[in-house]
């Protein structure tokens, strides 16, 4: 069992995704940001980049071993803990850090910003514990313009 607590973002090593949380659904997707926030206060960066949401690192600390950092982040993946992913110790922390942010309540939180592959402006968040999510497709999209 560990023990989790905001950790300054320099202690984080850098890493990859070790994994991803939430069931992949845009709701998953709204939530998450809020949970984070419930339990580890505001990201260390919220930017204006879908691909790039929100990040902050945590530790993770078990007695008798060293603490473990894991960035929690939104990125092009959807919601996700990243670390060093060849460490046992890591995956194990991550796994427990996803149940734990899973089972948050969501704090409230707003965010807006562009997913510039496909021209869209998005506001979404949570309000009073209710998430929300709006879009607007740029007028002169064409889905051709994908393939």
């Amino acid at each position: 069992m560990f023990t989790f607590r905001r950790a300054d973002r320099s202690k984080y090593q850098g890493g990859s995704n070790i994994q991803n949380v939430g069931n992949s659904s845009q709701q998953a997707a709204v939530l998450f940001p809020g949970q984070a926030i419930a339990l580890f206060g505001q990201p260390d960066q919220f930017t204006d980049d879908y691909e790039d949401i929100f990040s902050m690192v945590v530790s993770a600390e078990r007695e008798g071993c060293e603490p473990v950092y894991l960035e929690i982040y939104q990125g092009p993946s959807g919601p996700a803990i990243g670390g060093d992913c060849h460490s046992i110790e890591a995956n194990a922390a991550a796994k427990e850090l996803a149940q734990l942010l899973l089972a948050a309540k969501p704090a409230d939180y707003d965010w807006e910003g562009d997913y510039a592959d496909i021209p869209v402006h998005i506001k979404m968040g949570v309000k009073n514990g209710v998430p929300y999510h709006e879009d607007d497709m740029a007028e002169n999209f064409d889905p051709e313009d994908l393939m």
